[in-house]
């Protein structure tokens, strides 16, 4: 504390800007404590993991644990915040951890290196599936994995390319193997080349229970490819079904299945699908647009101030 009022002195910031739960709990108590006279404010990049992983976005489970006071704490002495989807605005809007008039909305918006060639070590099969993301409850890689069991009873030299490492690694290969799957499934672990393996696959699959945001949504965007998707927030946020993607019924596999094969047997949807993506990359997830969203919510927020 006496290092944040030092340099607060000596900077006088108007705008001090943090991030995740546990800076924010710091800020907070600065702000409320120490009363330095600057505007504060949060961007709302998740919530708590063990809650999204069992109940997603569900704002009618109240879970009145620590967590949930210290963001309800931390969230009193914040003069705005940002959440980065209109999903994780209605969940903490529900939740009464923040007001809907003090929240705002700026999604990402990310500039990705254009240039991505064509590997043969990142091919394994004639028709490839991958899915990018950490080995968590939530991201949903055991839907992934049904689906796929039933894809690869209707479609010949099919497979998943699993990009990513977590705590149920042990658990997902156990699965796979349970589902006869063991030919049809590779575990590459950690990667960072996750847009090559995207570039070099046929469709992605972000079979998540809920996302914060979902950059893999942006990434695959970039590399001009389809998605396969449920329909939860903030996925359907930023994927039109039948425009960029598919968009399927919350956690129904049969469905799920189905369009990863409409996908996979029409090479022009595919593609149509992945190059109206890449557009909606260029012209709204940009760094450009975020920066200026983000621009116009402090000049507003120092206007407030001064006046």
């Amino acid at each position: 504390m006496k290092k944040l009022k030092k340099l607060q002195k000596v900077q006088n910031f108007d705008i001090i800007h943090s991030h995740l739960i546990h800076a924010d709990f710091l800020m907070a108590m600065f702000k409320k404590f120490v009363k330095e006279d600057f505007k504060l404010v949060s961007t709302k990049h998740g919530f708590q993991e063990w809650y999204n992983n069992k109940y997603g976005f569900d704002a009618g489970v109240k879970k009145n644990n620590f967590y949930l006071r210290v963001a309800k704490f931390a969230e009193k002495q914040m003069d705005a915040s940002i959440a980065i989807s209109k999903g994780l605005r209605d969940l903490y809007v529900g939740l009464k951890i923040s007001k809907q008039k003090r929240i705002h909305l700026i999604h990402y918006g990310l500039d990705f290196p254009e240039k991505i060639e064509l590997d043969a070590s990142k091919r394994f099969w004639k028709n490839q599936l991958v899915l990018v993301g950490r080995l968590t409850a939530f991201k949903g890689h055991r839907y992934a994995l049904e689906a796929l069991k039933l894809v690869s009873e209707k479609l010949d030299d099919v497979g998943l390319v699993i990009v990513g490492s977590g705590q149920l690694e042990d658990e997902l290969k156990n699965y796979t193997e349970e589902l006869g799957l063991k030919n049809h499934v590779n575990f590459i672990g950690y990667s960072p080349d996750a847009r090559s393996f995207m570039f070099n696959s046929d469709v992605v699959l972000v079979p998540s229970v809920s996302e914060g945001f979902g950059v893999v949504v942006l990434e695959s965007f970039s590399v001009k490819k389809a998605i396969v998707a449920f329909d939860v927030p903030s996925l359907n946020e930023h994927i039109e079904s039948g425009a960029n993607g598919y968009l399927s019924e919350a956690f129904d596999i049969a469905s799920y299945s189905e369009n990863i094969l409409s996908l996979l047997n029409h090479v022009d949807k595919r593609t149509r699908m992945g190059e109206e993506g890449h557009r909606r990359l260029l012209d709204y997830y940009c760094l450009d647009r975020m920066t200026q969203d983000t621009l116009a919510f402090y000049e507003n927020l120092a206007e407030s101030k001064s006046a």
